[in-house]
């Protein structure tokens, strides 16, 4: 896990180079991000995820990014880092669609007598989201997994279709 953190945070400063190099000129669009997101599990289980998250664009519609997870709720603890490759696509001047194809990975605690103890999970997905413009600095953005595979401990399990229990809400500042 060590090198793929590795791997990655060498191809943000690579990508944030290359990116800078090409769009300097044009002085219109922000090239980086910085917020963070809320997604708020199954109501029934309180369960609540808070997660920083810093980006680069990498073209007008492309870009890479990560977030770094904690959650809580129903007698658990996780935490995580979530690498993800963002496309854009616009709809009009201040909404545009996004994907997401993600890899996370983490661990955590569970003090319940039926899975008890510490764990370790990884993610595989993409998701969808709409993001919203309020002014050219601020953005929000509502997004959903379409398609996961989760594993925890080894035991795997992969899903398909929106899961409308649980949405992730994002609030970014754009530099």
């Amino acid at each position: 896990m060590k090198k793929f953190l590795v791997i990655f945070v060498g191809l943000l400063i690579i990508s944030s180079v290359f990116a800078q190099d090409d769009n300097s000129s044009s002085g219109d669009s922000p090239l980086m991000w910085l917020g963070g997101e809320v997604t708020f599990g199954s109501m029934s289980d309180r369960d609540i995820t808070i997660g920083p998250s810093f980006g680069i664009m990498l073209n007008d519609n492309m870009g890479v990014g990560g977030t770094i997870a904690f959650s809580t709720g129903n007698n658990s603890n996780a935490w995580g880092i979530e690498p993800y490759f963002r496309y854009y696509i616009p709809i009009v001047d201040k909404f545009a669609f996004y994907g997401d194809g993600f890899v996370g990975f983490g661990g955590g605690d569970t003090d319940t007598q039926a899975d008890g103890g510490e764990h370790n999970w990884f993610d595989l997905g993409a998701r969808v989201g709409l993001q919203f413009w309020f002014t050219p600095k601020w953005s929000l953005a509502a997004s959903n997994n379409v398609l996961l595979y989760h594993s925890r401990d080894g035991n795997g399990e992969f899903g398909a279709g929106i899961d409308f229990s649980a949405v992730n809400l994002s609030f970014f500042f754009h530099f």
